[in-house]
């Protein structure tokens, strides 16, 4: 368990530091005489896609934890500035995100080598942390502003000065290089990126945001959480076929039945600690892009299809089942092979 201290130090960190975002996005929606849309599509570009440049930074540095911890405060100048000037508030949220992201995602791998548990206590906390934060953006007040302030100052002064003699040195890449390494990178996170469409498929057509966003989320959470143990217990390839092929039929067949749609978010967010394990053990070299290409690029690119095909067909049962079972395609032949 005393491996697990310092993931679940940055898995609370990552609540804080998500919940900035959904304040923010709620914060940008409320006020309509700005272009939303821009400060969105803005803030995620930063957030999700400048992530592999960070990770690449700190892998040749190996200063994982103290970029977390920067990113940390970052996100709680952002808070500050956006009394100011919401766009200076979305920049510096946006790379808080990412040098957080990186930088914590890689600390989960190197504290659990080869094992999910690390990254499945760092991601449980994110996914609450934006709903909560979404909340929290409908009720502004000075007083909470500094509560959030204090809270991510905190969290990062004490991931800045915890209590280890350096961060875990990256280990030598395995023997398997080349294109078969190149190939099995790209299967992972084109895994993800399709789970990630689902994800973003479900979100957009649940009803009832404000209690319907926080019991998703909570699922999500929990799925992440109980998901990276079960693997871990009971094999990643075992676990992951048996989860994605779960949540393709209980998100599939759900209609209006609110806990299968909960059971299907558990299973389908439960994957994403194996997922990034996986690519940790693929990239042992270099952990914080292994973290950035999972909790960045994937993300994203799971974004990309709602913008061009609306969510009506990939929230659908053919849609839903189609996108699940490739990605349920793609993991059985990468994890075959890490």
């Amino acid at each position: 368990m005393k491996s697990l201290s310092l993931p679940a130090l940055t898995g609370l960190a990552h609540g804080a530091s998500d919940a900035v975002a959904g304040f923010l996005v709620v914060q940008v929606l409320m006020l309509s005489s700005l272009p939303a849309i821009d400060y969105i599509l803005f803030y995620n570009v930063l957030a999700f896609g400048l992530q592999p440049v960070v990770g690449l930074i700190l892998d040749t540095y190996n200063v994982p934890r103290r970029a977390a911890s920067i990113g940390l405060f970052l996100s709680a100048l952002s808070l500050t500035l956006t009394w100011f000037s919401l766009t200076w508030g979305i920049l510096l949220a946006g790379l808080g995100s990412a040098i957080f992201h990186a930088g914590g995602g890689s600390v989960a791998l190197t504290s659990t080598p080869n094992r999910a548990a690390g990254p499945a206590v760092f991601t449980a906390f994110g996914v609450i942390g934006l709903a909560i934060g979404s909340q929290l953006g409908f009720y502004f007040s000075v007083t909470r502003i500094i509560a959030f302030v204090l809270t991510l100052s905190i969290l990062a002064a004490l991931l800045w000065f915890f209590p280890i003699v350096r961060d875990i040195s990256p280990q030598p890449d395995p023997a398997s290089s080349g294109m078969k390494f190149e190939l099995l990178a790209f299967a992972l996170v084109l895994a993800v990126a399709l789970r990630s469409i689902v994800w973003t498929g479900v979100q957009s057509t649940a009803t009832g945001y404000s209690q319907m966003a926080l019991l998703i989320a909570l699922a999500a959470g929990l799925g992440k959480l109980l998901g990276g143990f079960a693997a871990d217990r009971f094999g990643w390839l075992r676990y992951a076929m048996t989860a994605v092929i779960s949540s393709a039929f209980l998100l599939s067949f759900r209609g209006d039945t609110l806990w299968l749609l909960l059971a299907g978010v558990f299973f389908l967010q439960s994957v994403t600690p194996l997922s990034l394990a996986a690519l940790g053990r693929l990239m042992p070299s270099s952990p914080a892009l292994a973290a950035s290409l999972v909790l960045g690029v994937a993300v994203l690119l799971g974004g990309f299809p709602l913008m061009f095909a609306g969510s009506n067909w990939l929230a659908s049962p053919l849609g839903i089942l189609l996108i699940l079972f490739v990605s349920g395609g793609i993991y059985l032949f990468a994890l075959r092979k890490i």
